[in-house]
């Protein structure tokens, strides 16, 4: 996997962890989020991933646009990735929620991917745009289904 978007070292009990930045929708198609994360050995409750919308990077939804578990298994590290039907435009942010009262998250790491409609607005042909995080890449899609890059 490519470099983590955001890593958080510890999330205490009742608490959440909070992605440093945004993530930018220009034309997005799908999102995907991956988050890692350790469970405490005496954890009792699972931990909550959510997503807050905002349309400009400055005014947050208060509500989250949505939301994944990630179900508890004490002193287990577990990894989970959800796909995403964001908004086209805007930007959203992660929020990890640690839902026990007995232990600490810790080593949560959080990836992400954006696929994108082309740039041109002419999907005919079936150019996307895929964001990592860490670079822009373009992927044509053959006539007959076969990816090209």
């Amino acid at each position: 996997m490519h470099t983590p978007w955001f890593v958080i070292g510890n999330i205490p009990l009742s608490t959440s962890g909070n992605s440093d930045g945004s993530i930018p929708l220009v034309r997005a198609r799908t999102l995907s989020i991956t988050v890692r994360l350790t469970f405490g050995g005496q954890i009792d409750a699972d931990a909550t991933v959510e997503l807050y919308y905002s349309p400009d990077g400055s005014n947050w939804d208060t509500i989250p646009y949505t939301s994944f578990i990630i179900p508890f298994t004490i002193s287990t590290t577990k990894q989970r990735t959800a796909i995403i039907d964001p908004p086209e435009h805007g930007y959203v942010r992660v929020a990890i929620k640690n839902n026990s009262a007995a232990d600490a998250l810790s080593i949560v790491t959080c990836w992400y991917t954006i696929q994108s409609w082309g740039r041109t607005g002419d999907v005919g042909h079936g150019a996307t745009y895929i964001d990592t995080g860490e670079e822009l890449q373009k992927v044509e899609k053959h006539p007959h289904g076969i990816a090209e890059s």
